[in-house]
């Protein structure tokens, strides 16, 4: 369960928003919810993962997308974690919008101190662009990471202050 802070007080919590890494396009009986990663997101997954831990930002909570991409890249993340990271798959978070997205952090979030978002395009990059105030673009298996004051999730909104304080793509 990710650490509760004290709800009364403003405080410094960490967004973590990725893009799912790059999938396999190679089978095409399968439906866009259950393609696979292909070599390149099996690769790039774990590398990023281990960047999120270089970094001091390993997550207490992942909020991921139900895909097959993004379960397998919340898994090969994982592996660079060397702890056990709290995932909730969300069906709202498949192909979701901007607003969606805030939606499920809003009720999902919990107490979480590093809060991860692990979703789709075209919504992952116009939510972070709003979020950062600026044009971002978040090609497959990034990273943008915020520094957000707030004392709980649940008010969390795309036109509070948040700042981008990491960014990181996998090439």
């Amino acid at each position: 369960m990710p650490k509760a802070l004290d709800s009364s007080t403003p405080s410094t919590r960490f967004l973590i928003v990725m893009r799912h890494a790059k999938s396999d396009w190679s089978d095409v009986s399968l439906s866009d919810h259950d393609r696979p990663l292909n070599e390149r997101g099996c690769r790039d997954a774990p590398r990023m993962g281990g960047w999120l831990h270089e970094i001091g930002m390993v997550p207490d909570l992942v909020l991921s997308s139900t895909s097959q991409r993004t379960r397998e890249t919340v898994d090969l993340m994982k592996t660079a974690w060397g702890s056990d990271v709290e995932v909730s798959y969300a069906d709202s978070l498949y192909l979701a919008t901007p607003e969606a997205i805030v939606r499920t952090i809003q009720g999902d979030g919990c107490g979480a101190e590093r809060l991860m978002v692990l979703a789709h395009n075209p919504g992952v990059t116009h939510f972070v662009s709003k979020l950062a105030g600026q044009s971002v673009d978040m090609p497959t298996a990034a990273i943008a990471v915020f520094q957000v004051e707030k004392n709980d999730w649940s008010r969390f909104a795309l036109g509070g202050p948040a700042k981008l304080i990491h960014f990181m793509r996998p090439k």
